[in-house]
Order: C-alpha cells, then structure tokens, then sequence
C-alpha cells in the first residue's frame, strides 16, 4: 500500500507533508511506548501513536520510519513540527483512536 493511501483510509490531516507519496509502506507500528519501537524489526514502516513530543521524531529518525501519524486528533507540539520538517519525515493525525487506526490499515500487506 502506498503512503498515499494509508492517509485516505487514516482521514489524515497533514502536518507536515510528505515529499513522496508513492513510497511503499509494508507495515505499522503502533504504540505509545517508544522502546516498543525502537525494539521493532519491522521495516518500510508507518508509526501510529499518541504520543507528541518530539521524541516520537527522533524515533521515527533512528529506525528509518517512513512516517508517524498521531491518533486521537492529538496535537503535536512545534518542537515536533518543527524537527519533522528539519528531517523530512512526513507527519500527520487522525481522528481515529489507535485501534481503529489499525483496523482501517489491517489488509495493508494483501
């Protein structure tokens, strides 16, 4: 599934918008605990998380997440915004809590 399209089926507002919408996203990592991952081996991925502090970006940097998306409509703070520009990560949030999130992308690999 393209990045393109797990934003439409996320609803996604872009915060910070991606330079390539036709990368290839294989998987999802979601949580809130972000030793949770750091500790994936998962790759060609989107994480789904609550979590809004700039941390989440330094994470998404170290293990090469193609993007992160934000559940619960949560805002991120400039920080944030501001690190994900500077790295070129694309960021955006949705309305949906995180297991409805998951569910929306749940056929990602068919």
């Amino acid at each position: 599934m393209r990045l393109s399209e797990v934003l439409r089926r996320l609803e996604a507002e872009e915060i910070v918008p991606a330079s390539n919408y036709d990368v290839e996203v294989r998987n999802v990592c979601a949580s809130d605990m972000l030793s949770d991952i750091l500790a994936t081996e998962k790759m060609d991925f989107v994480i789904l998380t609550g979590l809004t502090t700039v941390q989440v970006m330094r994470t998404a940097e170290i293990s090469e997440a193609i993007a992160v998306v934000l559940v619960r409509n949560k805002l991120a703070t400039m920080d944030t915004v501001n690190f994900a520009k500077a790295k070129g990560i694309p960021l955006a949030r949705c309305r949906f809590p995180m297991f409805e999130a998951c569910v929306r992308l749940a056929d990602l690999k068919r």
